[in-house]
Parts: C-alpha cells; structure tokens; sequence
C-alpha cells in the first residue's frame, strides 16, 4: 500500500505534535508498569488520542494465550479459542496498517462501523495488533500514517517486552520443574531404604539420610554430620583404602565393608560412592549408598563353603593330571573325565532310581485300572483298547529308559577307569635323551607327513625325574609343533629342531619348529588352564597347562617360549640334575 502523502498545514504540524505526544505517553507508561496492566493503559491513551469509540489491544502472552485489552476494562481478558485469533489476524491482511469496515471485537465487542488496525509488532507467527473502531465517520490516510508513526516508534519496546514475557515465563517453568525435582530428590533422599550420605573432600560427613540414622543405631543426624566417616568403620585403615580407590577411579562399587552400630555390634555392608571432582582433578565431595548385607551373610557362609569345596576338587583335578597320557586331546579328556563322571553319576542315580519307581507306578496303575473295571473291553472297547496301548508304549519307553541309563553308567564306569591317577609318583633316575625319543616314536604319525626332524642330542647326564611325566610334556609339544607346521598349508614338509645340553646343575631341552609362530597377544596366556589357539574342536587348552604344572611344580624346574609371528617357535624346558627339591613333586 502506498504511504499517504504528508499535508503541510497546520492542522498536519498539530497532528504530528498530538502523536508525538502520544508516543512519549506510551514509552513512559511501558517504562514504568512491566505488567500487562501497562497494555490497559496504553489502550485508554491511544482511543483518546484517535477519538474512537473503542480500542483493543490483542497480544499473546508468555504462557502461549492470546488476550486482548480493551479500553475502559480493568483487566486483561483471554480469547481462548483459535477462531478468535484467526480473526483478528485476517483483518490485518499481512500489512502493517489496515483499515475495514462493520465489525466487533470477538466475544466481547459490539459492532462499529469502521475500523483501522495496525501491527505493533511480529515474533516469529505471534503478533501484536491495535484496533480503533467508531461508528461517527471513516479512518482517513492521515490516521492511517499517524497510527503507522506511533507503531514504528513503540514497536521495539512492546517487541522486547513479550519477548520478555515469554522468557519470564520460560524462567518460571524452569524454576517450578527445578523445584519438584529438588523435592522429589529429597524424598528420594529420606525415603530410601538404604544409607545414603554426603562427605568432603576430607571425607567428614556432610548430610545423611533417616536410613543412616537407623543403621548406626544413633539417635539423630547430628550425631553423624561432621564426623569423619572413618569413625563409624570396623578397620579406618581400610577406610584409606577406599578413598585412594575412589580418588583414582572416581566411582566404586559394592565396596565390602563392615560399620560398627553404637554398642560395638559389626555390620556387614556394600558401599557404592562417587566422587566429585574439581577441575584440577582433586576430589571435592563424596556421594555414597550403603547397603546392610548382615542378613546374607549365612548365604555367604554357604558361599565360601563352596569355594572350599571347589579348591578340594582343583586340588584332585591336579592330582588327576599324572594319569594323562601323552597327546593333548587323551591328556584333556583324562584330566576332565573325573569331573565328568562325578558330575553325572549323581543326577544318574536319581535318574534310575525315579525311572524304576514310575515303572512300578504304572504297573501298580495298570493292576488297579484290571481290579477296578475287569469288563472293560467288553463295556469301553475303544478306551480299553487305547489305554492298553498307552501301557504297552509305556513299558517300551521304560525299557529304551533302562537301556540307556546302562549305557550311560558303562560310560561313567569308563571315564572312571581312565581318569584313575597313578598314586606311586615315582622318581628316578631318567634319560632324557632316551625320552625324547621314545617321545618322538609315539608322536612320529602326527610329524611324519609334515616335518623333519633334526636332532642334537649331547651327551648329558641322567636326572632324577619322573619319566612318564616328562614324556607327556615332550610329546605335547611334539605334537603342536606337528600341528602349527601342518596348519600352514605349505607345499613341503617343515622342520621341527631338537636340542640336549647340560650346565652344572640342570639340563636343557630345546623344542623348536618353523610354523607360523604364537601371536604376541598370546604368549603369555598358552600356560593358562583351557587356554588355546586351535579351532574349536582341535585343542582343549589343556596340554601346556600340564606341562608346565608337570615341570615347575613336580620337577622344580622352569619351561618358557621364545616365538615369533612367521618365523616359528622354541620352548625351553629347564630340569635340575638332582630332581625337585623337597616339598616340590617328589
């Protein structure tokens, strides 16, 4: 729309002056009331300065409502419906000054037969409009411009404050949310069940809740706040300890400790915590849960009892170790076929035994059925007929049932011989060299197809050992040399290097082979019980293990491996001349 042109006459010169005025009113009645009563007010100023019979000032609120003010009221009212808003809007056409004809301020208004509007301001899709209405005469261009005046001088100030209206309102909302929060934190707090506290960086107690008040058998919080939490623990020393933990790592979690209740009776506890800390690092207050396990200890009673029990059948699964015979999968088998058998044994027994009473069951059932209804194939020949195939089916299944449980002992009964271990232990007087090779008879079928051997056996002495042993930890490693060579797939045979030689007090056997070598990742895991490389069904994981318990705990010497990835590898086995020394093997 074009701007109407200005008329230089006095009557314009007394007009700009009016709203020159008019603007200064409505910048200090802004400035000085912040609430919305500052839009009534303002509405008043401009219906008199225009001479119009009504005016209304439509806005939108912090909270998201669109109000109108309208002169000669006392108060803002609500437009609650979308309809209202929309109308409004739709008389402003997307201009800045607008004028219309017949129409009423919605809901509340009555009708007038002219109307100007104008913009005051545009935030986002929200806005604030100016209406002015009267029935005595039209809105001329100079209103128009006059009205246009005003809006550009008090559109920033009525811009700035509903931006600030929304975010009085946003800061509300923010300050109501943090409140619930901070009360549900603190029920939270005193309603827990368990121990919660605060500390410093001294670890003095700094707030804690009902819970700790009960666990330490005191009175009150004042008893406990201020005092360092070490007071209330069985061993401070141990305290420390925790707190270096913390310190490194920040959190901790179900620390073991034990707190002592006012008398002196011990508690058992869990303790999670987590440190706060500075921007240098350095610990500024600590915020733990402390959780009473003085209930569970008889099932933690049970649990050590088990332990126990577990390291009584290590020990046997040790002891067992001596029956292993010389390849790694018979070794394996040895070694875990008297878990096995003792594992399945007793689940078996109640197997049978509840096999033959629910045979006995449904012969007692099927005397009672012929006692109770003797006709009954002449009466219910179908039934009769049905159930008697049921019982015959079911002495069939019973009969498969005791088959299978036969089977199963005579495969228990033999996992029992084989795991039997030579209670003799004997040691005496052994050739290596001589071991080495019987050891490489025994291992020839695994080698010959993919290796030579080469041997440098010296002239060494005899050592006290035991010679089958000895010979389980040569052929074990024979025999992954035989597999890591034949794993390469190369077209020609490789080659496995063997080595005798003595120094004063030991002798030294040398196993090298020219396979892909151990990974470095793995070195120091292949004595590990049940570790391997293998493919899962080649390897148990067993056979070093064994041998290295065979050469450093019954021998009392030393085995380690030099290896490098794809140039092969060598172990080393290290024995004393003399044998192992007392409380060793022997």
């Amino acid at each position: 729309m074009d701007k109407p042109r200005i008329d230089p006459t006095g009557a314009h010169i007394e007009s700009r002056m009016s709203m020159l005025a008019l603007t200064a009113e409505l910048c200090g009645i802004f400035a000085r009331d912040e609430s919305e009563n500052a839009n009534i007010a303002a509405t008043n100023s401009i219906k008199r300065s225009f001479g119009a019979e009504e005016a209304a000032l439509f806005y939108i609120t912090g909270q998201k409502v669109f109000r109108v003010c309208v002169s000669g009221t006392d108060f803002p009212i609500a437009l609650p419906e979308k309809r209202w808003r929309d109308c409004v809007e739709s008389h402003m056409g997307g201009m800045s000054v607008s004028r219309f004809g017949a129409w009423a301020i919605p809901a509340i208004g009555k009708p007038l037969a002219s109307w100007i509007s104008v913009c005051l301001y545009m935030s986002g899709d929200e806005g604030g409009y100016v209406f002015l209405g009267r029935d005595s005469g039209s809105w001329s261009d100079r209103d128009e411009q006059s009205l246009d005046s005003i809006r550009s001088a008090i559109a920033p100030i009525v811009q700035v404050r509903h931006e600030r209206g929304i975010e009085e309102h946003r800061r509300k909302e923010a300050e109501t949310l943090l409140a619930k929060n901070e009360s549900r934190l603190r029920d939270l707090f005193e309603g827990s069940r368990e121990m919660i506290y605060t500390a410093d960086d001294q670890d003095l107690i700094t707030g804690a809740n009902a819970a700790a008040v009960k666990l330490l058998g005191l009175s009150s919080k004042a008893a406990i706040i201020g005092r360092p939490f070490a007071d209330f623990a069985m061993a401070p020393l141990e305290r420390k300890l925790f707190l270096d933990k913390i310190a490194k790592h920040g959190y901790v979690d179900e620390h073991e400790i034990v707190l002592v209740r006012k008398g002196g009776e011990p508690v058992f506890c869990l303790e999670t915590a987590h440190a706060l800390k500075d921007e240098s690092g350095a610990v500024r207050e600590l915020q733990g849960i402390v959780k009473d396990i003085s209930g569970r200890i008889e099932n933690e009673k049970k649990l050590w009892k088990m332990n126990l029990e577990l390291a009584e059948a290590n020990l046997k699964l040790q002891k067992s170790q001596a029956l292993m015979v010389q390849q790694e999968k018979l070794a394996s088998i040895g070694q875990l076929a008297a878990g096995v058998a003792h594992e399945i044994n007793n689940p078996l027994g109640f197997l049978i035994s509840n096999n033959a009473m629910l045979e006995r069951y449904f012969g007692s059932i099927r005397a009672a059925i012929a006692e109770l209804a003797p006709d009954r194939e002449r009466s219910a020949p179908k039934a009769s007929a049905k159930l008697e195939r049921t019982f015959s089916e079911a002495e069939s299944i019973f009969a498969e049932s005791g088959e299978g449980f036969g089977r199963i002992v005579k495969i228990v009964g033999g996992l029992k011989n084989f795991s039997r271990v030579d209670s003799s232990g004997t040691y005496s007087e052994y050739d290596l060299n001589a071991g080495v090779e019987s050891s490489l008879v025994v291992a020839w079928n695994e080698i010959k197809f993919v290796a030579e051997v080469r041997r440098d056996l010296r002239d060494i002495p005899r050592i006290r050992a035991n010679g089958g042993e000895i010979n389980q930890v040569v052929l074990n490693i024979l025999v992954n040399a035989a597999q890591a060579i034949g794993g390469t797939g190369r077209d020609g045979k490789g080659l496995i290097e063997i080595a005798t030689r003595a120094t004063d007090e030991t002798v030294l056997l040398s196993i090298k082979d020219d396979g892909p070598g151990i990974p470095e990742a793995a070195r120091n895991k292949i004595f590990d019980p049940f570790f391997t490389t293998k493919e899962p069904g080649k390897g148990t994981g067993l056979g070093l293990s064994i041998s290295y318990d065979i050469v450093v705990a019954k021998h009392g010497g030393t085995i380690w491996v030099e290896s490098e990835r794809g140039a092969g590898t060598t172990f080393y086995i290290s024995l004393p001349i003399a044998g192992p020394p007392s409380g060793t093997g022997a």
